[in-house]
């Protein structure tokens, strides 16, 4: 999973035609995730694992860098007095330190974080400096984080990053204006209702929806005017089937894994293989591997299990014979067999299964710009 824009093959291309844009009002939405994070500004698109390393020395200089899915930061001055010549890696470029967080194993890191993700999107699309962004965002607990979140991420914010092409240093200005702290999910409800994969439902009706994120599937059950009826959190989602893959991997005894018996499989390596479509783990002669069969056979344990359970949701709650949509998102959704799987049950998968809750987000961040 890899960040993209509205020319993906060409990142450094796209950053340049930004930086040169002459934009000066940005509309986003965020959503923070589990595994990767997602942002919408405009019309940019953009991904990035969810990980965050503060950098500790800072007499040494290859930590200065940035890639599509990764970056350094440093802030300069602004709003967030106690961030002041704070120095971090975001992305890739976090999860190649040995010391750095990811945000789904503590999710008060998402709201602690969410300013410093937010720059981090900022700097690999290379924003014009001077940007003001107008942004809505989601969280798993707005009651308890929301204020919290609009006090770390409104107000001016002086930051640097390397410039994607000319490779120098830049400074950056953004003056960032919070719109809406939303709960998970509710940014792809809106998006489904009102955005441009509006569901013909009216009030009295539900749809039943999918969410196929890094660390749970979540069933949803709405009505046509947003409310949430029910829902069910079923833990274990594709970072698991990932996870699960890489142990079958580990007890691999043909010739080319005892060369490599103690290495042990990474989830992420795994990951890669299924986006790119190879099912090929690592890119070399020793460690590389063909993981179509265990791909299979985790597939149908990690689908047979938490399938049931949702069932057993929407059946328990007399939710499956009143629906009148089937509905699925999320970077799961989109898997091979899951895909099919899911037809096969009836469901729609949404376009851009990925970032249907930041456009969402997008989309409630216009509504109160009234653009």
């Amino acid at each position: 999973m890899t960040s993209t824009t509205t020319n993906p093959k060409n990142w450094l291309a796209q950053a340049d035609l930004l930086a040169k844009s002459g934009l000066t009002h940005l509309i986003g939405g965020k959503d923070s995730g589990a595994g990767f994070g997602k942002g919408i500004y405009d019309d940019f698109f953009i991904m990035m694992p969810a990980a965050y390393s503060l950098v500790r020395n800072r007499n040494i200089t290859h930590h200065q860098t940035i890639s599509k899915d990764g970056a350094w930061i440093r802030y300069v001055e602004g709003s967030r007095l106690d961030l002041k010549d704070v120095q971090f890696f975001w992305g890739s470029a976090a999860i190649a330190q040995t010391d750095h967080i990811l945000l789904h194993d503590d999710k008060a890191k998402k709201a602690e974080l969410a300013l410093e993700s937010i720059l981090a999107d900022l700097a690999v699309l290379n924003i014009p400096d001077g940007v003001k962004l107008s942004i809505s965002l989601s969280n798993h607990n707005p009651d308890r984080w929301g204020q919290e979140i609009k006090r770390r991420v409104s107000g001016i914010h002086t930051f640097e990053h390397l410039h994607p092409v000319s490779r120098s240093i830049v400074t950056k200005t953004v003056q960032i204006v919070v719109t809406g702290i939303y709960p998970e999910g509710f940014g792809s409800i809106a998006h489904c209702l009102f955005g441009e994969a509006s569901l013909i439902l009216d009030p009295s009706e539900i749809a039943i929806a999918l969410d196929f994120g890094s660390s749970t599937w979540l069933a949803t059950i709405f009505d046509g005017s947003g409310a949430v009826i029910a829902r069910s959190l079923i833990e274990g989602g594709v970072g698991e089937l990932h996870s699960m893959i890489a142990r079958s991997l580990d007890k691999r005894n043909d010739r080319v894994s005892l060369l490599s018996r103690d290495v042990k499989h990474s989830p992420s390596l795994v990951n890669e293989g299924i986006i790119n479509g190879t099912f090929t783990y690592g890119g070399n002669a020793l460690t590389g591997k063909n993981f179509q069969t265990e791909y299979s056979e985790c597939l149908d344990e990690w689908w047979t299990t938490r399938i049931e359970k949702f069932a057993n949701f929407v059946t328990a709650g007399n939710y499956l014979d009143r629906a009148q949509h089937f509905v699925a998102w999320g970077g799961g959704a989109s898997l091979p067999i899951v895909d099919e799987n899911l037809a096969a049950l009836g469901f729609t998968t949404l376009k851009n299964p990925q970032f249907i809750n930041a456009l969402g987000l997008k989309l409630l961040t216009e509504i109160s710009q009234e653009v």
